[in-house]
């Protein structure tokens, strides 16, 4: 009985993680790994937000993914009101009026259906952010992060972002 118990909640947290390898250098720059069927599935048919359970790296690594759900994040910015180095009129990033974090916001909005890392996908899939968008998309986060590794939480703010821990 014990071991029916442990299969069913590894199988759970199997359908809630997800680990896929990605290569930012590679010449799409992951755009491949990330408009998979399989990242697709995982991203758009569980829970609203995908964020990484494990820090990752801008090179060749592995995503380390789970889907857990938010119904409300505590703070809702206006775009405009995110005090950070405008890229373009899609990205923004550190130095931040606030924060001590590196940080890389994305002008996609977190709602019930998709969020985070999610968000994102979900744009990749639907034209929103085009392959060669996405490669600025990465350049520039190469550029911001360098050798630093990189966490999406999103559960604080409803913009897709990515940061690197400053202690």
């Amino acid at each position: 009985m014990t071991k029916k118990s442990n299969t069913r909640k590894s199988n759970t947290r199997k359908n809630k993680e997800f680990v896929i390898p990605i290569d930012w250098n590679a010449e799409d720059a992951g755009y491949s790994v990330l408009t998979s069927k399989k990242m697709v599935q995982f991203a758009l048919h569980k829970n609203n937000l995908i964020q990484t359970y494990k820090p990752f790296t801008m090179e060749k690594t592995k995503l380390y993914l789970q889907s857990v759900t938010v119904n409300t994040w505590p703070s809702k910015p206006a775009w405009k009101d995110i005090g950070c180095k405008e890229i373009n009129s899609w990205i923004k990033t550190t130095p931040c009026v606030i924060g001590k974090n590196i940080i890389m916001f994305v002008k996609l909005k977190g709602n019930k259906n998709h969020a985070g890392l999610g968000s994102y996908i979900y744009a990749l899939v639907t034209g929103k952010i085009t392959k060669e968008k996405h490669k600025i998309f990465v350049k520039e986060l190469q550029i911001l992060m360098k050798d630093r590794t990189v966490i999406i939480h999103n559960e604080d703010v409803d913009w897709f972002h990515l940061k690197s821990i400053v202690n």
